[in-house]
């Protein structure tokens, strides 16, 4: 170990050359961080008319280089510098592999927001990872353990020269990350053009640490400014009458039920609506129902959850990733806070840990009063890895059974969350004989099958909670819908879709359930901030924005790449919305057919 040390550092007899020693450190750190590109990196998977070139595997290298010289200023260890460099750059990597092969979006700066939110999350997201890759995870630790324990400082590298290479490390670091001048001119030079409107396109021609940087420099840290008159013109057309709001003894109970990667798989080619999720066909003969248009694929719950309680687009803030990290800070009006108004009891319902997707304080930032997290169901029956929707219910109907009040539940529910193949607590016999499309088998017919077996649990719960609503004495509105499609994409490209429409624009289901008053109704397409006007609507209680909201739904109908009425307009009106601003108010004279119904 001491003559390696002393080859690659230049050895500790000739202090006056340490530097020499530095440069093949420096050297071979970019040597060895481009072998990891060269291995991992999607810019360099085989494929035909794209030929990646050394200079673009040297560039992807650089900032594991920079890393390793700075990791070297703090340790004086060369080996180990050089391991954790590549250590983190396989986990960087397998990351990047895991969100590559379910959502087809490679990671972005955003997520590493994430990280310091996981809570138990972190034991959702390790279970995508395989256990090849835990056995090499292991590994590097136990090297890097026996490196920190044996490895001897460089002893010529301390004091002003140690301070000097962490200062001038820092500054390469961080001017890299900012994006300072030279940094763009010289991840120029490979002329590859960074397609910044689709994330995948742009690693698998650039590779991950370009693409990162590249999204880092050219993300808006400030949140667009609203165009105020281009609001202004929006209330002065549309805004509608005052309506007369329901008295509080008319005021029903609502429950919002957000079902985790609930979709119909009757839109797969070789599905029949008679194969699956019989309790939402039931219901939907007597509820307002369609296809609901959501911001998101596979993942990123939270962006649904937040046009649902907001009624905000996330069209309109296009930089923004994930909103509870970004667009709730400050406090933003939503479904719970214009509810709380009315006198309703505010509660949120999420079988988890209350820290992932920083939900505890962005929940209690939207007006919730209470959060019922994974303490509140200590011992309900797991199936899968996660809390079954059969508990959810029986939570949900206890706490309005207890309501002393109006209650507004917002339930989030959680066993379909994937993985789906080889999850504990099922009845094996009952998930193979799920059906599946033609030209699905082997991994992935297990995958599908495994789905389906949540899917048809989340379908039976959702009919027996409208059961039990209908027979309370107090009228309840059950909205209940699909927060994205779930992350198979193997799955949808063998099966394909009857419409011929991609993954990521097919819709998801909704339902209203008034359970005193039936209604026949025709399936009517919307998106998910439509979701509280309809709601509001339908309970009887009025709210300037979420009135306004509703005239725009009703002069609306979403479609796969729909742009909405007035477009410029409504988002200005948002982003006010979203920064507290206030509203422009109507114009006295303006006429009143803006609102007619």
């Amino acid at each position: 170990m001491r003559g390696t040390r002393v080859i690659l550092v230049g050895g500790d007899r000739k202090p006056g050359r340490w530097w020499i020693g530095l440069v093949a450190f420096a050297l071979l750190s970019l040597l060895a961080c481009a072998a990891i590109v060269v291995l991992l990196d999607p810019a360099f998977v085989p494929r035909a008319n794209h030929a990646p070139s050394p200079q673009l595997a040297l560039l992807n290298a650089l900032p594991g280089m920079l890393l390793a010289l700075l990791l070297l200023a703090v340790m004086r260890r060369p080996w180990l510098s050089l391991l954790v460099t590549l250590g983190l750059a396989y986990l960087l990597y397998t990351a990047n592999a895991i969100k590559l092969d379910l959502l087809d979006t490679p990671l972005v700066p955003a997520d590493f927001l994430l990280l310091r939110h996981l809570g138990d999350g972190g034991a959702l997201l390790a279970r995508y990872v395989s256990w090849r890759k835990v056995v090499y995870l292991l590994a590097g630790a136990a090297m890097t353990g026996v490196l920190l324990a044996r490895e001897p400082p460089w002893s010529t590298l301390r004091g002003v020269r140690r301070a000097a290479l962490f200062v001038l490390a820092a500054t390469l670091c961080a001017s890299l990350v900012s994006g300072l001048r030279p940094w763009p001119d010289v991840y120029a030079a490979d002329g590859r053009e960074f397609l910044s409107w689709s994330p995948s396109a742009s690693v698998r021609r650039s590779g991950l640490p370009i693409t990162l940087l590249r999204y880092t420099w050219s993300m808006a840290f400030e949140l667009p400014e609203p165009d105020r008159a281009a609001a202004d013109r929006l209330v002065r057309e549309l805004a509608p009458a005052p309506s007369r709001p329901a008295s509080d003894a008319d005021l029903p109970d609502i429950v919002v039920v957000q079902s985790e990667s609930f979709f119909d798989p009757a839109r797969l080619r070789g599905f029949e609506p008679s194969q699956t999720l019989p309790e939402l066909r039931r219901l939907q003969a007597r509820s307002r129902h369609g296809d609901l248009y959501v911001p998101t694929y596979g993942g990123g719950t939270i962006r649904t959850e937040f046009e649902v309680l907001t009624g905000i687009a996330m069209r309109y803030f296009p930089t923004v990733q994930y909103p509870y990290f970004r667009l709730t800070t400050d406090g933003v009006a939503s479904l719970a806070s214009v509810l709380a108004g009315r006198g309703y009891r505010t509660i949120a319902v999420h079988p988890h840990a209350r820290a992932f997707w920083n939900r505890a304080s962005a929940l209690r930032q939207l007006g919730f009063a209470a959060f019922d997290d994974e303490e509140a169901f200590e011992g309900a029956p797991r199936v899968g890895y996660y809390v079954g929707d059969e508990a959810l219910v029986d939570h949900v109907l206890q706490q309005l059974d207890e309501a002393k009040q109006p209650l507004f539940l917002f339930v989030i529910s959680m066993e379909n969350h994937g993985p789906y193949e080889g999850y504990p607590n099922a009845d094996p016999a009952a998930v193979a004989a799920e059906p599946v499309p033609d030209g699905v088998t082997g991994a992935d017919a297990r995958e599908m099958q495994g789905y389906l077996h949540h899917l048809r649990n989340a379908d039976r719960s959702l009919g027996r909670l409208a059961d039990a609503l209908r027979a309370r004495d107090r009228r309840t509105l059950l909205l209940f819908y699909g927060d994205h499609l779930p992350a198979l994409p193997r799955i949808w490209e063998k099966a394909g879709f009857d419409d011929g429409v991609e993954a990521f624009r097919q819709p998801a289901p909704w339902l209203l359930f008034d359970s005193a008053h039936p209604v026949d109704a025709a399936s009517e397409p919307t998106a998910a901030f439509y979701l509280p006007a309809v709601l509001l609507s339908a309970a009887g209680v009025s709210d300037p924005y979420f009135d306004l909201l509703e005239v725009l739904r009703r002069r609306d109908r979403p479609s796969p790449g729909w742009a909405p009425p007035q477009d410029e307009e409504t988002g200005a009106w948002m982003r006010m919305r979203q920064r507290g601003e206030a509203l422009p108010a109507p114009h006295r004279g303006r006429s009143e057919g803006g609102g007619a119904r």
